[in-house]
């Protein structure tokens, strides 16, 4: 009980520190890029389901590197594709991603992101712009219904063929799970500031339940941010899994005005064969956000 208080009382905190913090303009946000979402399964319920870790553990190193301390599988594995469309233009995410356990205390988890955007044309020469991911992260079991989750995302942008910019934001959450109930708060994008522009940094707090009920199973979940410039995104989703074969996804994210992600709706389907498994998630046209598909594939082992 007493670990349930605490967790309770981060919970909060995290939740209410971020507005006593010194604000600034969302148009100072750097790199918005790194809070785009990599996990198909996680992308079609709006990016909620931290609390869960829904989708699996590959994709860890990316958010804050937690990784499932309940599942019988030691090591994951990850692929994905995104093509997403915006009002600036599009691009195409490339993305890999592992996570390992190594005993029942400690789990450690990798990734690696490549994104491509539209040629751009400055003083009648043509630059092929791309940013880029690497990531790590450690996940440390704190008892039995407690972890720590904890990652680095080192992050470069080629702007011009002969122009740069990078940095590194780092992520921190504490998770907590019992049974059913999954409940979580922490930190992300933490770093210093790029070019004078601060890191798109927020208070997260996170809660799911799962829901068995015959051959079907429901995951409900729900994240809530609120960034250090002031703005705030809250995201719900629903995930129902029949006989553990077929997954069929949904969510909605409401976000203030210039959010680091804007509002949408989200859908998407998951395959699960054995230890591979296949995600698809579809984001329609909503304001400045273009349509989006992503796909990926999972082993597990």
């Amino acid at each position: 009980m007493k670990r349930i208080v605490l967790f309770l009382s981060l919970t909060i905190s995290a939740a209410f520190a971020a507005p006593a913090i010194a604000q600034e303009s969302a148009s100072s946000e750097a790199f918005p890029f790194i809070r785009y979402e990599r996990n198909p399964a996680r992308a079609a319920v709006a990016g909620a389901g931290s609390a869960l870790q829904l989708g699996g553990s590959a994709y860890a190193a990316f958010e804050t590197g937690l990784v499932a301390a309940d599942s019988t599988h030691k090591v994951e594995a990850a692929a994905s594709y995104a093509k997403m469309a915006s009002a600036t233009g599009n691009s195409g995410n490339m993305v890999a991603g592992a996570a390992i356990r190594l005993g029942s205390k400690l789990s450690l988890s990798a990734g690696f992101a490549n994104q491509k955007l539209d040629p751009i044309q400055v003083n009648g020469k043509t630059h092929s712009p791309s940013d880029m991911i690497l990531a790590g992260g450690l996940s440390l079991a704190l008892g039995s219904n407690m972890s720590l989750g904890a990652s680095v995302n080192y992050v470069k942008s080629q702007l011009l063929d002969d122009y740069s910019i990078s940095g590194t934001a780092f992520d921190l959450m504490l998770n907590y799970r019992k049974e059913a109930l999954g409940l979580a708060a922490g930190v992300r994008s933490l770093g210093g500031k790029v070019g004078g522009a601060s890191l798109p940094a927020s208070a997260i707090v996170s809660g799911g339940y799962s829901l068995p009920a015959g051959p079907v199973a429901l995951n409900v979940v729900a994240d809530a941010d609120y960034y250090l410039s002031g703005n705030w995104s809250a995201a719900a989703g629903v995930e129902a899994s029949v006989m553990s074969l077929i997954q069929v996804r949904a969510g909605y994210r409401f976000s203030s005005e210039h959010a680091v992600i804007p509002s949408h709706l989200s859908l998407g389907i998951g395959l699960t064969l054995g230890p591979a498994s296949l995600d698809l998630a579809f984001i329609p046209e909503s304001g400045n956000l273009g349509s989006s598909l992503l796909g990926g594939v999972c082993v597990r082992f």
